[in-house]
């Protein structure tokens, strides 16, 4: 009996030097991450403008052809409009940054990647206070503009076989008050004062990977609960009625950092995760996750706002059936 092999690895434009060199840094593992994608993004876009390298980067027309023409995207549409989104969101970060060094985005090199990215961590003795920023006060916050309907494509790497596998995924995001029932039960199942809640959401998602058999998919539905810590709100307990490593009713812990990323890490009986939510503009979301244990996976998602309001009778996102493409070449 023959199996299926797993999709072909994908040489990246960075060098094992490169990779190396990333590796290297003192930076934590999702900043690494972040940095990773970031020199991705530069080499790419060089490629893109290898006859101009020092020349302004390449625009949207630009982006969206050279994405058509990479062979592993090439039966993957969808994936190319988000890459040049990414694309595009990593070149203002690029231009801000040689705007700073008085150089031209395409003259950057991994070193000023990397000394951005160190120079701008702060000091283990900057006080908490003046570090946090006020655009996203606490995570109820990051949570109520989370709300709505995210299409999500996701890359996962599979540490232990080395392999990249590709998935995406409808999700929604309600919000539910401090006092519904529903939350209300969560936190006398885990043993904590309902008083204590400030709110949390209803996540429903329909999402498929790239290695599913036929038939396979993945749906489901989870609420989860907020429980400050600290008199701002940046940091407390999460309370879930089902976890997405396992499915049993699970308490996490959630951090805001001084970028307004939401840190969010889990632990369950045979494993634990990592994971790290982000907004790249009001319509696009990051998401970082890594799980440690019996699986050892990394994964990047890109998750895009669905602005288009569902017509009478149609179904959600997360009714939705995932079309057997996988929707990203690299759910919840």
């Amino acid at each position: 009996m023959t199996t299926e092999a797993p999709p072909p690895q994908v040489q990246g434009p960075l060098s094992a030097a490169e990779l190396a060199e990333l590796e290297a840094t003192l930076l934590p593992a999702l900043e690494r991450h972040h940095l990773r994608l970031l020199a991705h993004s530069l080499r790419s876009l060089q490629a893109m403008a290898a006859h101009q390298p020092a020349g302004a980067l390449p625009g949207h027309d630009a982006m969206r052809a050279w994405a058509s023409q990479q062979p592993a995207l090439a039966d993957s549409p969808c994936f190319q409009a988000v890459l040049v989104e990414q694309l595009e969101a990593a070149g203002r970060q690029l231009q801000q940054l040689a705007t700073s060094l008085g150089r031209s985005p395409l003259a950057l090199e991994l070193g000023d990647l990397i000394a951005s990215a160190c120079d701008h961590r702060p000091s283990q003795s900057t006080p908490v206070s003046e570090i946090q920023s006020d655009s996203i006060a606490d995570a109820l916050s990051f949570f109520r503009l989370s709300c709505g309907r995210w299409r999500s494509q996701r890359s996962s790497h599979h540490l232990l076989h080395r392999r990249a596998e590709a998935g995406g995924s409808f999700i929604e995001v309600v919000e539910i008050a401090a006092a519904d029932p529903r939350l209300i039960a969560i936190a006398e199942l885990h043993g904590e004062n309902p008083a204590a809640l400030v709110g949390g959401c209803r996540v429903t998602w329909n999402a498929s990977m790239a290695w599913d058999k036929a038939g396979e998919a993945h749906e489901g539905e989870s609420i989860f609960g907020l429980i400050p810590t600290d008199e701002l709100g940046r940091s407390g307990l999460l309370l879930r009625d089902r976890g997405y490593a396992e499915t049993a009713p699970v308490a996490g812990h959630f951090a805001m950092d001084e970028r307004d990323g939401l840190l969010l890490t889990t632990g369950y009986e045979t494993m634990a995760s990592l994971e790290r939510f982000s907004f790249a503009g009001p319509n696009v979301r990051l998401r970082t996750s890594t799980v440690e244990g019996l699986s050892n996976t990394a994964s990047f998602c890109v998750e895009t706002r669905l602005l288009d309001s569902p017509q009478p009778g149609a179904k959600t996102p997360a009714q939705e059936p995932v079309s057997d493409q996988p929707l990203s070449p690299l759910g919840w």
